[in-house]
């Protein structure tokens, strides 16, 4: 009797655990218990589709997933600084002008020349036998390469002036500053000088003495090109002038005295030892140039 009951209870509990895995398979609620909220929610003709999943099954664990991918913004574009800008404004008033290689200019205007600027006594240079100041014309050429701002070359001017006439013949080196059509330059020269063509009051020594030396300028102008190749301005210079005068032998100094009156007589003889000086020129003229 008691292993009878035993297996009708035995029976009884594997068709309740059968029944049970069947229900939970389809969905419905065990006997005893209440549907979840989710459940009850849920309508059987208007349930909404569910969502796409945007990650791989396989990356869920436990009901956790990765945060949602991050977006990047896409950067504005930058507005151009004021030095782009500038720069291409610059490029559209470009004058057009190329690139320069070779250069000649011719100048004229005024001089006035000291040759004894920074000298006290005159007679220790001259004994007054000639002028030492002097006004006048000038006339000059120059040629020369350049590459971008810097142009190097060589210069020559004569100084027309009525005792005599000055000649300075050297290099020069500048450096300029393109603006559209204008080109302001500033430039440094060095070389010789001297004097010719002396003339004297007194007979001999017009033709005994002899004054020569270097001269050192720096001279600053604007230039306007009217045409890439060619161009007209202005220019000032200053140079300082270090000249020196040879001693004349004593059979000069006779020729000297010969011709001069007393008091020149007494002077003739401070010619007897080299001098020297130091002087300067101011010049302003007007240049006209050819560009190539």
């Amino acid at each position: 009797m008691i292993a009878r009951r035993a297996l009708c209870l035995l029976t009884v509990l594997t068709s309740a655990s059968m029944t049970s895995a069947a229900l939970a398979q389809q969905g419905q609620p065990l006997p005893g218990t209440s549907p979840s909220v989710g459940a009850s929610a849920a309508s059987p003709a208007g349930a909404a589709a569910a969502q796409p999943n945007p990650y791989d099954p396989s990356m869920q664990a436990g009901g956790l997933a990765p945060p949602p991918p991050m977006t990047t913004p896409e950067p504005e574009p930058a507005a151009p600084d004021g030095t782009e800008q500038r720069l291409d404004e610059a490029k559209e008033r470009d004058s057009g002008r190329g690139l320069e290689i070779v250069w000649l200019n011719v100048e004229g205007g005024y001089e006035n020349v000291g040759l004894q600027t920074f000298n006290i006594d005159e007679d220790d240079f001259t004994a007054g036998f000639v002028s030492s100041a002097a006004n006048g014309g000038v006339i000059g050429a120059g040629a020369g390469v350049r590459l971008l701002y810097f142009t190097l070359g060589a210069r020559g001017r004569v100084g027309f002036f009525s005792d005599w006439q000055l000649f300075t013949l050297g290099g020069e080196v500048g450096m300029h500053l393109p603006l559209g059509k204008l080109d302001p330059h500033v430039d440094l020269g060095f070389g010789y000088a001297g004097l010719g063509s002396v003339k004297s009051a007194v007979s001999g020594a017009a033709d005994a003495i002899a004054i020569r030396g270097f001269y050192g300028r720096v001279s600053g102008g604007l230039d306007l090109y009217l045409s890439p190749v060619f161009s007209i301005g202005a220019n000032a210079s200053w140079e300082l002038l270090a000249l020196t005068r040879p001693g004349l032998s004593a059979a000069a100094i006779e020729g000297i005295k010969g011709g001069a009156a007393a008091p020149q007589q007494a002077k003739a003889d401070l010619l007897a030892a080299e001098g020297s000086s130091v002087g300067s020129a101011l010049a302003l003229t007007a240049v006209a140039g050819l560009h190539f």
